[in-house]
């Protein structure tokens, strides 16, 4: 004869329930765990791009802020440069029978590259490259560091007030009289900006520094009061999340975006 197998007798339902609630438990504590880890990656995270600071190498991080006290307030044209300036006759020509001490000039160019009667046509050139210059690469946050370096360099003169970024390839329109004035007489800076609806450039990484509502695209040259250039220059907090996320492939166009982002973060007052 064969046995009959037992019946198996279920768990009671109290049992049942109890393993359920204690597998929801822990999938609970389990997803709250996460969630806190991600939050506190995110403030690590925060933390370490606003309190990062630059070399003076690279800019002069904490530029004081000084009010100009004198008569004679002067425009400091910024060059960006490739290596030479191809439009310097037209610029001779802007600058000639101008006084001096109305004007200053300073030049980015490649490392080692100096303005001379062989390199340049206009004397108003002569020996104004910056000593400390960087290589620069298209699209990358190196254009960034070469204009703070200008700008840096413009504010260590205190009569330096308005502050033009200018390219190697720009061309004045005006004299340097109407230029002057109307710089001078702004209480502005002059900024391009504008909202790009197909841009696809804008890093989800540069979160939370940098929310995506305040991505913009504009131009780099521009012209800036003293205290807005003091600003870009001590600027801590957007040129790191650049520096670490804008990169050449594909190019963010970080010089184009930056600036203002400085000034939206900073809450400084442009006309666009």
């Amino acid at each position: 004869m064969t046995k009959k197998s037992q019946p198996q007798i279920p768990p009671p339902l109290s049992r049942r329930g109890g393993v359920v609630w204690l597998g929801w438990k822990l999938v609970i504590a389990f997803s709250v765990a996460l969630c806190l880890l991600a939050l506190l990656r995110i403030q690590l995270q925060y933390n370490s791009f606003t309190t990062l600071s630059f070399p003076l190498s690279v800019a002069r991080s904490q530029t004081p802020l000084h009010k100009y006290s004198g008569d004679r307030p002067k425009l400091a044209f910024l060059f960006l440069a490739r290596r030479d300036l191809p439009l310097d006759f037209m610029w001779d020509r802007f600058f000639k029978g101008v006084d001096h001490a109305n004007f200053s000039i300073y030049i980015h160019s490649v490392p080692g590259f100096v303005f001379n009667e062989e390199t340049t046509r206009s004397q108003y050139f002569y020996n104004r490259q910056l000593n400390n210059s960087i290589k620069v690469v298209w699209g990358e946050s190196s254009m960034i560091e070469a204009e703070r370096l200008l700008l840096a360099s413009a504010l260590e003169d205190h009569s330096n007030q308005r502050f033009v970024l200018l390219s190697d390839r720009c061309a004045p329109l005006y004299d340097f009289g109407y230029i002057y004035k109307y710089l001078i007489s702004s209480p502005r800076s002059f900024v391009d900006s504008f909202l790009h609806t197909k841009e696809t450039r804008y890093s989800v990484k540069m979160s939370p520094v940098i929310p995506e509502e305040k991505w913009r695209k504009g131009s780099q040259w521009i012209a800036l009061i003293r205290s807005h250039a003091e600003v870009i220059v001590n600027d801590g907090i957007v040129f790191p999340v650049f520096k670490e996320f804008c990169k050449r492939c594909p190019p963010l166009g970080t010089n184009e975006a930056w600036l203002f982002l400085v000034s939206a973060i900073s809450k400084l007052v442009f006309f666009i």
